[in-house]
């Protein structure tokens, strides 16, 4: 196998992150880095030196794509049969060698995003393939004259718009019904929306696409609060949601006795008896006084998203649209609370005060329409329930 990366000195710093993740799950794959210049050790294998006959960027006042893009197009210099090229703001998440073993007559890529089927419709194809990670048969590539057909799409293509016409445009139009299009996990793009979305843990290949590139430095799933992660993984947790239901069963010692204690928004501690008197872990979805949130005496405390300006941390956006995608509507709190608390291997999982619906929250005003879908939600978790992973008291 040989993965190749295109890069300038912008993206040194980024493709040694990310060539160590393609190296940590295909430890015997070879690493080529294509560059304008001698790159230093980054973690390859191999450079080579292409020089570009132009410089190819700067089409219109918003073009930041960099001219390194533009190497790609000349990869069939390089003396391979057949490669994996990936661009360098990507992560390696699972071995490739399914990817690898994907008949290529030509190129091997995936559909973009939702934004892709607006550039499909303008250069008149039904798909537009993201050229961030192409598997290229290079024998067949070179017999095709790959190279020049897209420097003459570069050069002639009328395109309403410049703001995107780069590289990737040039081997869509050039390519056209020769390209294969594959599984999206193999190059599936963080933060972006897909008509048919997967968990991005899912995914073979993460793709950072767009201006900010933070978080390919700190990719973990519920990054923002790994300091909560010893306090559940292979704990008992105790998640306590604010059901009316909850009320009258006197549970709040057994609440108490789990290693780690969950709870969520007005779900103030009223009646000890039925609602317990420790917290771990407090999420909020709306905002409350200073004075509440001590009340609770709350080991940690996080806002749900960016709309509440709690003098807290913010969890998870990215973890939230997908699970909104999922469900089709806005997550609960809870749902994210025990997805947390999956993902972090807790023991078990029990919780108090989740009927799903069934009896409205507490604090809520009469007619209140919640914005979750308490039945997709349940339907979700049922696997677990079966498992004994989690149980509903």
């Amino acid at each position: 196998m040989i993965i190749v990366f295109c890069i300038d000195k912008n993206y040194e710093i980024m493709a040694r992150v990310s060539i160590a993740s393609y190296k940590k799950y295909n430890p015997k794959a070879k690493v080529v880095v294509v560059a304008e210049y001698e790159v230093p050790r980054i973690g390859q294998n191999e450079t080579k030196v292409i020089k570009l006959t132009k410089d190819f960027r700067k089409r219109s006042d918003r073009d930041r794509i960099s001219n390194a893009a533009y190497l790609k197009l000349f990869l069939p210099e390089l003396p391979y049969r057949k490669i994996i090229y990936v661009d360098a703001d990507t992560l390696c998440q699972k071995p490739l060698d399914d990817l690898w073993n994907i008949p290529c007559p030509y190129i091997n890529l995936c559909e973009s995003h939702s934004y892709g089927q607006y550039q499909a419709r303008v250069i008149g194809h039904k798909k537009y393939g993201l050229t961030g990670m192409m598997v290229m048969n290079l024998d067949s590539l070179r017999r095709y004259g790959f190279t020049e057909r897209c420097l003459t799409v570069e050069r002639t293509a009328d395109i309403p718009t410049k703001d995107w016409f780069h590289d990737e445009t040039c081997i869509n139009i050039a390519m056209g019904n020769l390209l294969n299009f594959i599984d999206k996990k193999f190059n599936y793009c963080h933060k972006r929306f897909y008509n048919q979305p997967i968990p991005e843990d899912d995914a073979y290949i993460l793709h950072f696409v767009g201006k900010d590139k933070s978080d390919i430095f700190s990719q973990h799933k519920y990054g923002e609060i790994l300091a909560i992660e010893k306090y559940i993984k292979g704990k008992r947790i105790a998640i306590v949601g604010n059901a009316k239901s909850l009320f009258g069963k006197r549970q709040g010692e057994e609440i108490d006795n789990h290693d780690f204690i969950i709870r969520f928004n007005k779900g103030f501690l009223y009646k000890p008896q039925d609602q317990g008197t420790k917290t771990g872990l407090l999420i909020l979805a709306c905002v409350i006084t200073p004075e509440e949130i001590a009340g609770y005496k709350a080991q940690f405390v996080v806002n749900r998203s960016s709309s509440w300006k709690n003098n807290a941390i913010t969890l998870a956006n990215t973890e939230r649209m997908l699970m909104k995608e999922m469900i089709g509507k806005q997550p609960s709190s809870g749902f994210m609370a025990i997805d947390i608390c999956l993902h972090f291997k807790a023991k078990s999982i029990d919780l108090y005060g989740f009927d799903f619906g069934r009896t409205p929250t507490f604090y809520n005003p009469v007619n209140y329409v919640v914005p979750h879908d308490y039945d997709k939600e349940k339907e979700l978790l049922q696997q677990y329930i079966k498992k004994g992973k989690i149980k509903v008291h």
